[in-house]
């Protein structure tokens, strides 16, 4: 039998395209990955500073580049900010961790049998010749927990390996693939059984009371000229500026996709066309997927004001265009999508926002989103509680150096989504990835607020203490009151009319946390958490109560957070 794919040709298009972008591509480079103690440095130096960090980087995108980062660091007027001993301390450590687009990095010498390995703090094989730049690491997480709830231990296991690099001044490359297995906490437990789906993985294999999977993250990128780059392959991306983001998170599988930047003036522009993954629930058949069309305008305005502008379409024609694939119209990158949208007669799902963040005083940092899944003003005006008011809003505050203390910084963020944000009469055209939501992990309809607390009180030791508290209504018995993203709104159990935030079987979700992380060697962390995690529900079968005990060290890799 032959198989045949819709737009196939428009695929070859696009592979062609980028051949030929190659033959133009000039010093290329790769990301540092989300998350992780770099992003956050990052935060503090540019509200210390007192002016964002243009032309290097626009803080709503994420990952950073590492380039930009160096750069950033080797021109930093630290002279002229109030820093303390351990600022300078992280500064070097950027510097170390993205040491082959540094001027001030320095390589180590060595004799013997070793010569060959860490000449470079951040890298465990570093081979550096004309027209060739390579470095390799280990990638180790190893990671014990009690569990109160289920009387079991929980354990993350993870090996693997990061390479990066770049072949001539034409192609920059990046990998990372690992062999996890997990033994997950009692409430990600629960989220495995009712969902068939893991954060961060895709297909998972069940062994008892572990689970298997391969974690992998690999792209290549390129730099059209000095203004624009592209990015292609598999990774996640982040749009926001908070600890959540309503626009685009990073708690899901890495998916295909290609991202086109372009950093001028004051405005940086993203493009992300994305393929994302339907997998049919405990089958290992082909999967479906549906499509993703993104682009994010980030503008400076003043040395402080940054703003964003988003529009996002989720497409899948299952409804009289059988699984055509990626829609060709949707590559424009500088139309208005939902005019696309609407020339095409097609329903396809539309999203939309605005995103801002205000840094002043040299301490503070307010930031913010908006986002717009379905809207009628006069309904709002009404206070109708109509379906089909869909919309989420995020606004928080970072202050750093709390009180005068130095690195003691403070992060308070507020949440709420409105039943039904993200859903569309196509079930099909969810905003989600491997069945997992693609924004915020609690989905929609909920109110939440987060506290965070970070102090490094030396070099080495990073302390963080995190609240999390959220209300939203539950889902039972097939219902579907708007919490998840991933039904059609066809399927509502609610009324038209009257809808309010927390409808459902009104739950209560309250995490706390405290963790210490010791940093031995470079990015070889030693962590200890205490941690505790309650709901409590009008319905018994929603109420857990468990406390949790960590011990774990980390190699070149971000800890992993499973915050809902």
């Amino acid at each position: 039998m032959k198989l045949t794919y819709p737009y196939t040709h428009y695929y070859v298009g696009i592979l062609i395209f980028l051949i030929g972008l190659v033959q133009s591509l000039k010093a290329q480079h790769t990301y540092i990955p989300n998350g992780g103690i770099s992003q956050h440095i990052l935060d503090r130096l540019e509200i210390k500073s007192g002016e964002l960090a243009n032309p290097y980087f626009h803080s709503a995108g994420k990952s950073y580049r590492r380039k930009a980062i160096a750069t950033y660091i080797d021109s930093f007027p630290a002279a002229k900010v109030g820093l303390s001993s351990v600022d300078y301390f992280n500064m070097d450590y950027l510097i170390t961790d993205n040491f082959e687009w540094s001027n001030r990095q320095i390589g180590i010498n060595r004799k013997g049998l070793v010569k060959s390995f860490y000449k470079h703090k951040a890298a465990l094989y570093h081979a550096s010749i004309p027209d060739f730049n390579l470095i390799v690491n280990p990638v180790l997480y190893y990671q014990v927990s009690t569990d109160k709830w289920n009387g079991q231990n929980a354990l993350i296991n993870n090996r693997g390996v990061e390479i990066r690099g770049n072949v001539g001044d034409k192609i920059g490359f990046y990998t990372s693939i690992s062999d996890e297995i997990l033994k997950p906490y009692s409430w990600v437990g629960e989220y495995y059984a009712r969902d068939t789906t893991l954060l961060y993985a895709n297909f998972v294999k069940s062994y008892d009371t572990y689970l298997g999977y391969f974690l992998s993250n690999a792209y290549v990128t390129g730099s059209l000229n000095k203004y624009m780059d592209l990015q292609f392959g598999h990774y996640r991306n982040f749009i926001g500026d908070g600890y959540r983001s309503f626009i685009l998170g990073d708690m899901h599988p890495e998916y295909l996709s290609m991202r086109l930047n372009t950093r001028i003036w004051k405005m940086n522009y993203t493009n992300i066309w994305a393929e994302l993954r339907d997998p049919i629930a405990r089958s290992y058949a082909a999967q479906p997927r549906h499509y993703m069309a993104t682009h994010h305008l980030s503008l400076n305005i003043g040395k402080n004001f940054n703003i964003g502008l988003f529009e996002t379409i989720l497409f899948q024609r299952d409804s009289g265009h059988a699984r055509s694939g990626f829609d060709p119209n949707y590559l424009n990158p500088v139309i208005f999508y939902k005019s696309v949208e609407n020339g095409l007669n097609s329903t396809d799902k539309a999203i939309i926002g605005v995103n801002y963040k205000y840094n002043f005083l040299r301490h503070f940092s307010l930031y913010g989103q908006l986002v717009i899944s379905e809207f009628v003003l006069n309904q709002l005006v009404n206070d109708s509680g109509w379906m089909h008011n869909k919309y989420a809003v995020q606004t928080g505050i970072k202050y750093v150096d709390v009180l005068g203390i130095k690195n003691l910084d403070l992060q308070a963020e507020y949440n709420l989504a409105r039943p039904f944000q993200y859903t569309s009469y196509n079930s099909a055209q969810s905003f989600s990835n491997f069945r997992q939501f693609m924004a915020h992990p609690l989905g929609a309809n909920f109110f939440e607020g987060v506290v965070i607390v970070r102090y490094q009180p030396s070099n080495r030791l990073h302390v963080l203490a995190k609240c999390i508290m959220a209300k939203y209504g539950n889902d039972t018995n097939g219902s579907n009151f708007g919490k998840d993203p991933r039904l059609s709104y066809r399927t509502h159990s609610s009324g038209l009319y009257g809808n309010f935030i927390g409808q459902g079987v009104s739950t209560t979700l309250f995490m706390a946390d405290l963790t210490a992380s010791y940093m031995a060697y470079h990015n070889l962390f030693v962590d200890f958490k205490i941690g505790m995690r309650t709901t409590e529900s009008v319905l018994k079968q929603f109420i857990t109560e468990t406390s949790y005990f960590t011990l774990g060290i980390r190699l070149n890799i971000n800890q992993r957070n499973y915050d809902f």
